[in-house]
């Protein structure tokens, strides 16, 4: 959580570490994008089996070009007045479409996985634990 003054400007940096070993399946993981997902935080919901957010969405995507060592990133939110949240997630890109509120809200998330047929070596993605940022 991170409480902020209302107007600051907030800037978010991402390092990742490219994987330099094999991972348990034997072959060396390739991170191919990474993402910025953000939406505001408004509340209790009324229904709460309700599973959206209807403000969330990838706010900036990252094209990984560098094989080895580390990354960096940054994203800028501008001057912040209204409580948002956000998370990173990664992928190695093999296996993406439009997510399930569309393209304009997730142009590359995770393809379904087909039953019988999914290999969770060869799809790989990285979730980050959400950041909350409350301007007070």
């Amino acid at each position: 959580m991170l409480r902020v003054k209302r107007g600051t400007r907030v800037e978010v940096t991402i390092d990742v570490d490219l994987a330099d070993i094999p991972n348990w399946s034997q072959f060396l993981p390739v991170l191919a994008r990474v993402d910025v997902i953000a939406g505001r935080v408004t509340g209790p919901v009324a229904d709460k089996d309700t599973f959206t957010a209807p403000t969330t969405k990838v706010v900036k995507s990252f094209e990984v070009t560098k094989r080895t060592g580390r990354v960096s990133f940054s994203y800028s939110f501008g001057r912040v007045d209204e409580p948002f949240y956000l998370r990173i997630r990664g992928t190695d890109g093999k296996r993406s479409q439009p997510g399930l509120m569309g393209a304009a809200v997730d142009p590359f998330g995770p393809a379904l996985d087909v039953t019988g047929a999914a290999d969770p070596w060869d799809d790989l993605w990285f979730y980050a634990n959400p950041i909350w940022v409350l301007p007070q």
